[in-house]
């Protein structure tokens, strides 16, 4: 085994150290690259941790507002943001998408809920026809693609990965109640208020600079069978090159990054992340961005097991949030995030008061629980006296 001697810098209060030995250990005996990690409690940051590199090939160092694509875990900001608007009666997750964006009703998508939408249900988990860096860089057109799009499947009678068009659907879905999409939502009612480091759509002069994510060869997938629903809809039916390497490296593109992609392609630092989620909560006694009775709601479970198109089984969603699951329990019942392609994740745990956040630029094995980043999530529930279950 060898050992590598990475300086870990930011700040740990003392109750939780264990977190800092667990990140630590990643980098010494784990061949993490560059990574970070935060925690907040009953809305204090406890944890603040990032180390390593920021790109192999330049060697820039990771600093304390290092950002890095954290793929879906994008999703999981998406729906606070309209989780937001539920909570404030603009929007009924019962309601029929359409009730809010009428043309998404043709080919017989009108009776589908915005819940069960967000559940990935919606049945157009892809877009037919060539797609184009040009054509992503308007976002109302690809909307209004996406609401012309024949479903795949009856809406509401199964659910697929909606890799990439979920974020066309929260995106709309927020422009027609509030006349901004997610990003620009985001942007200037949650991130400038709150000094929040996260982008969904990086501007032209956006810093600071966004680390470069990594696939270690023995990660990387051969080519996917492009007519697998799965493919199509990650690669928006061949834009990217139908490997797990061709995807990342289209979206460390800065042109792809300043797209507006709201279930794919957001930036950010863990320490924003994880004060998303403590704001979500309400931790601290501050105003939560989520009443308790849609937190609630919002977690109760929409769709489980094995997603059309896959052969094992897939995440459990509620209305937009990730719940506890095999490959991502989080810290159990009561926990609700999105993970991210690679390693990150952002999550609450409601219960405890807590919210968590990993954030890396080298990729883990897909598909599995991340030792990695479970490494430091265990020392977090041994240091609150949980235990996790397996799922």
């Amino acid at each position: 085994m060898v050992t590598v001697n990475i300086e870990i810098h930011g700040t740990v209060d003392p109750q939780f150290s264990a977190c800092l030995d667990a990140f630590r250990g990643n980098f010494r005996e784990g061949g993490e690259l560059g990574a970070a990690c935060a925690v907040y409690r009953d809305g204090e940051l406890v944890v603040d941790l990032w180390g390593g590199s920021a790109d192999s090939k330049s060697k820039a160092v990771w600093e304390p507002d290092t950002t890095v694509p954290v793929f879906s875990v994008t999703k999981g900001i998406s729906a606070l943001c309209i989780l937001s608007q539920v909570s404030a009666g603009v929007i009924d997750l019962d309601r029929p998408l359409a009730h809010y964006w009428p043309e998404f009703a043709v080919h017989g998508k009108g009776d589908i809920s915005v819940r069960r939408a967000l559940a990935h249900q919606a049945g157009v988990p892809l877009l037919s026809g060539k797609i184009t860096l040009e054509d992503l860089a308007d976002t109302a057109a690809m909307a209004a693609r996406l609401a012309n799009e024949p479903p795949l499947f009856e809406p509401g009678s199964t659910h697929a990965y909606h890799a990439v068009t979920i974020g066309w659907i929260t995106s709309e879905l927020m422009r027609r109640v509030t006349g901004q999409t997610v990003g620009s939502w985001f942007r200037s009612t949650l991130a400038e208020p709150l000094d929040l480091n996260i982008q969904i759509g990086r501007g032209a002069d956006a810093r600071p600079a966004v680390a470069v994510v990594e696939v270690p060869a023995e990660y990387d997938t051969p080519e996917l069978d492009p007519d697998l629903i799965p493919a199509r809809a990650i690669t928006l039916n061949g834009m990217f090159p139908a490997s797990l390497s061709g995807l990342v490296a289209g979206l460390n593109d800065p042109a792809m990054q300043r797209v507006e992609l709201a279930g794919a392609n957001g930036v950010a630092d863990a320490r924003s992340l994880s004060r998303l989620y403590s704001k979500a909560i309400g931790g601290g006694g501050e105003a939560p961005l989520l009443s308790d009775g849609t937190l609630r709601d919002a977690c109760e479970v929409v769709s489980a097991g094995t997603p059309l198109g896959q052969e094992f089984p897939g995440p459990t969603w509620g209305a937009g949030l990730m719940l506890p699951w095999a490959v991502q329990p989080m810290l159990g019942e009561g926990s609700f995030g999105h993970d991210g392609a690679g390693g990150s994740l952002a999550f609450a745990h409601a219960p405890s008061g807590v919210s968590f956040a990993y954030v890396r630029n080298r990729f883990g094995q897909p598909g599995v629980k991340d030792p990695l980043v479970y490494a430091v999530v265990d020392a977090l529930a041994q240091t609150l006296g949980l235990s996790i279950p397996d799922y």
